[in-house]
């Protein structure tokens, strides 16, 4: 299959999704093989064009979208023209346990910063964000593709939406740890980001960053991995001990000390039958008669 347009001829190469509203596919142009892969979204609904269109001409204007390289019309459907990447999916790399914790680290950190370099409008983050479209090679960076599940609501996505679902693709880059409960200080972001409370791609890499750098900090100068809440109790206890140690060492030198002065004030009563002894070896002990004893011998 050709999709012509007035300056271009790409090849389909796969058909990613189709339905009777759009259909996605994998093409190469003809005249520029060593360019890459592109993704090709033709969209067929006549209702979405028109907040479709507007959007996608405003993104020309916009030079850090890279991914975006351009749209057209044909037989009236919308062609939206997207880089595409064949790096494995990051859900599938993480399901094989490729990524230690601090690559995971790493590549939320690349995630976001793309995020915020692309500034792409947040209908077509929304959709760049479903797990299906996340990639990660080797070198950790992580690339988006765009297989669009739906458009009908871009008119009304905002960064609202696109919190929710960065909180989303977070919980499945960090599910061991969260499900241990061993890194709060991610917990009390991702509540931030479940009640919306970021409001542009800068302030949501910036929150994730300063997460970052404290758990970096914290398994520099501890354990590679993040402790569990097991460890961290033990460590509130190793802490407390600093305080209760000396106190227990000097309620013990005082009761000590008490002992001791008790004992010696005290004078030593005997205790018990005293044991006499009339025989050492074969000799006999002779004890003196008492005083009724010699009188009546007398």
């Amino acid at each position: 299959m050709i999709v012509q347009t007035l300056e271009r001829r790409f090849v389909v190469l796969q058909v990613l999704r189709r339905d009777e509203r759009a259909e996605i596919c994998v093409c190469q142009d003809t005249e520029d093989e060593d360019a890459g892969l592109y993704t090709l979204a033709r969209f067929r609904d006549p209702a979405l064009h028109r907040c479709l269109l507007p959007m996608l001409v405003r993104q020309r204007l916009n030079p850090a979208f890279e991914d975006y390289l351009g749209v057209f019309s044909r037989d009236g459907d919308v062609y939206a023209r997207f880089r595409y990447t064949d790096a494995p999916l990051l859900v599938r790399r993480l399901e094989q346990g490729d990524f230690g914790f601090r690559e995971r680290l790493e590549i939320g950190g690349n995630l976001l910063e793309r995020m915020a370099l692309l500034n792409m409008p947040p209908a077509l983050q929304f959709e760049a964000l479903r797990d299906g479209n996340v990639t990660v090679d080797d070198a950790l960076r992580p690339r988006f593709n765009y297989i669009f599940g739906s458009m009908d609501n871009c008119l009304n996505t905002d960064m609202g939406f696109i919190c929710i679902r960065t909180a989303e693709l977070l919980r499945l880059l960090f599910a061991p740890e969260l499900s241990a409960k061993s890194i709060p200080e991610l917990e009390a972001y991702l509540e931030a980001l479940d009640q919306a409370g970021l409001q542009s791609y800068l302030e949501i890499y910036a929150g994730y960053d300063q997460v970052r750098k404290q758990l970096l900090a914290r398994t520099l100068s501890g354990p590679a991995e993040p402790r569990t809440w097991l460890f961290r109790l033990w460590e509130r206890l190793k802490r407390l001990s600093r305080f209760v140690r000396p106190v227990l060492t000097g309620l013990v030198l005082v009761a000590a000390f008490c002992y001791l002065l008790y004992t010696l004030l005290l004078p030593a009563q005997p205790t018990g039958t005293p044991v006499l002894f009339d025989r050492i070896g074969t000799v006999e002990i002779q004890t003196r008669a008492t005083e009724g004893e010699q009188t009546g011998g007398t």
